[in-house]
């Protein structure tokens, strides 16, 4: 039985639990006031609260469990029990059916008139499960979904192909009116988008061929085919997207880079788009960037116990320069939201320069970087360090100029984050004295270097474990670590990853911290080689290390890791 407690004591409870500060409750009860609603409604609104963390804090209370909606979607008869409009009132979804008993998720598990509302429709006993609202209204918009498929709205375009522009004609010419939204071009082009989006992909290729076009998604860092799109249709297609962008249609002799936004499943997606001529036509690809996810706290990236303990003393230090390094698409930006989270309070002042940015951050001033009109990294860091910051996070150092500058902003008591790219840990201090960082700036300044990569994630559904783990490590030349028993895990294949084994990916990290070790060889530039072997020293658990612990849990496998870390 849910017994519903006071709204000022869930609010109360969410105080007392430090989900939110004193300050935001305040903040958030004078919006309340202006606007009406609840106080948990406007926390989330606000951006103080991801709604998933509210949804967890509620579920918690109310003694239910929190289901994913969206991601493990009912069957549609079970839906079709309640009518739409009814489970649109109540902000409620069926979710399950055992015998005599319905489960519907909720997103006010407390509303016992809902209850008692499914309950007399249904004439079943009602299970209460939670989930977001977002989510429960997003799932009740997939069951009422009456658009045609991708393969329809080709269809429907072969049709009409006669209207289709030809060859090397200029498509804008026959593009339907980016206005309408019922054009099939442009309803093709947002179905793909919006696939791509629910499946988790971070880019989309679109792969102009000689007889056709090919789409492909990139998902957990690889590429999946997704459609084939005739010839006769390449041309306005990729007008539109190019369209989309805001990027000149007329011309395909250059490359061109632009942005644009759209909303899927009520969740802001920013994207970027790039063009390139290739010998069939202009291949282009879009970057999916999630703006509606939620931003991890620190105890949530997976780091070692010892690790994190190493980035919380870095992040918790009155200044300095903390660098996040890796390739491009190694979670850097994450990691550093992570951070930026973690240490966001109404006490300190936080700037961010990013190109672009990916997620709005509650609380944090964040400017997007245009080099076209000069609004560069080092000269926004100029401008930005009269802003009276506490903490600063540098996107990327790119050049020397913003390099020094990172460093003096430290050593005058700002507290600064940046990325590098570099292969490891140890790597970035060769690399920024090669920038032409003076040596003697960084021993005062430089507090901890975080390296990372992404590793892909097993399947919980159909992972299986190594029959034989000391004989895998022996076939790939690992040696075995001293932790018995020895368990690892190897990749299944099944419908929901795509037959691939894979769901998600994971960050393995390596952590350096600096101390008085490190001054001599910084001062005469030592080889790489020095600083690792400084790090070791220092009790530094290497990417590799760090990857076998989480293989040995069960989360990634040997094989994967390898990929990932082989040249180190």
């Amino acid at each position: 039985m849910i017994h519903t407690p006071p709204n000022s004591s869930l609010v109360d409870r969410l105080l007392s639990s430090g989900i939110i500060g004193a300050t935001q409750l305040e903040l958030a009860q004078n919006e309340q006031r202006r606007r009406g609603g609840s106080v948990l409604k406007v926390l989330t609104d606000l951006g103080f609260v991801p709604p998933e963390r509210i949804c967890d804090f509620i579920a918690a209370v109310a003694g239910t469990r929190r289901v994913d909606v969206m991601r493990n979607l009912p069957e549609r008869a079970i839906v079709e029990l309640v009518p739409t409009e009814m489970s649109r009132r109540l902000r409620s979804i069926p979710f399950a059916r055992t015998k005599g008993t319905l489960t519907v998720a909720l997103s006010d598990p407390f509303n016992v008139l809902a209850i008692d509302e499914l309950q007399e429709t249904t004439g079943l006993e009602i299970e209460v499960v939670t989930a977001t609202e977002r989510d429960i209204l997003n799932a009740l918009d997939h069951f009422g979904e009456s658009l045609p498929s991708v393969q329809e709205s080709i269809e429907r375009l072969i049709d009409g192909e006669n209207d289709l522009p030809k060859g090397d004609e200029r498509p804008e010419l026959d593009m339907p009116d980016a206005t309408a939204e019922d054009a099939p071009i442009i309803q093709l082009v947002n179905q793909v988008i919006q696939r791509a989006a629910l499946n988790r992909a971070s880019d989309i290729h679109f792969e102009p061929q000689e007889k056709m076009m090919r789409i492909r998604v990139r998902i957990d860092g690889s590429l999946y085919p997704d459609v084939l799109i005739p010839k006769a249709l390449q041309s306005a297609v990729i007008a539109r997207v190019k369209i989309l962008a805001e990027l000149d249609v007329t011309e395909s002799r250059v490359p061109q880079d632009g942005r644009a936004s759209t909303v899927v499943n009520r969740r802001r997606i920013n994207l970027r788009v790039s063009s390139l001529p290739t010998q069939f036509g202009e291949s282009v690809v879009i970057r999916i960037l999630d703006t509606g996810g939620q931003v991890q706290r620190v105890a949530q990236l997976g780091l070692a116990p010892t690790a994190e303990a190493q980035l919380r003393r870095a992040i918790e230090a009155p200044y300095g320069v903390v660098i996040v390094t890796g390739p491009t698409g190694s979670g850097k930006t994450t990691t550093l939201y992570a951070v930026l989270n973690e240490i966001n309070s109404p006490e300190i002042s936080i700037f961010t320069l990013e190109d672009p940015v990916e997620m709005p951050l509650a609380g944090i001033r964040q400017t997007q970087i245009k080099e076209e009109v000069g609004l560069t990294f080092s000269a926004s860091l100029r401008s930005l360090l009269r802003q009276d910051p506490d903490v600063v996070l540098v996107g990327e150092t790119r050049d020397t100029e913003t390099a020094t500058l990172m460093i003096r902003a430290a050593l005058t008591g700002h507290l600064v984050f940046s990325t590098l790219h570099t292969n490891d840990a140890p790597g970035a201090i060769p690399r920024l004295l090669d920038m032409g960082v003076e040596p003697y700036l960084l021993p005062s300044s430089l507090v901890a270097i975080v390296a990372q990569r992404l590793v892909r994630r097993l399947c919980p559904g159909c992972r299986q474990p190594v029959e034989d783990p000391l004989g895998l490590l022996e076939r790939l030349k690992v040696d075995p670590p001293t932790t018995t028993p020895l368990t690892l895990w190897k990749a299944g294949g099944c419908p929901e990853c795509h037959d691939s084994g894979y769901r998600g990916r994971l960050a393995i990290f390596e952590i350096m911290t600096l101390n008085e070790q490190f001054h001599g060889p910084i001062i005469r530039r030592a080889a790489h080689s020095e600083f690792a072997q400084l790090a070791r020293e220092s009790g530094m658990m290497t990417m590799f290390e760090d990857g076998m612990r989480r293989a040995m849990e069960g989360m990634t496998t040997v094989e994967e890791l390898l990929q990932v870390t082989r040249s180190h």
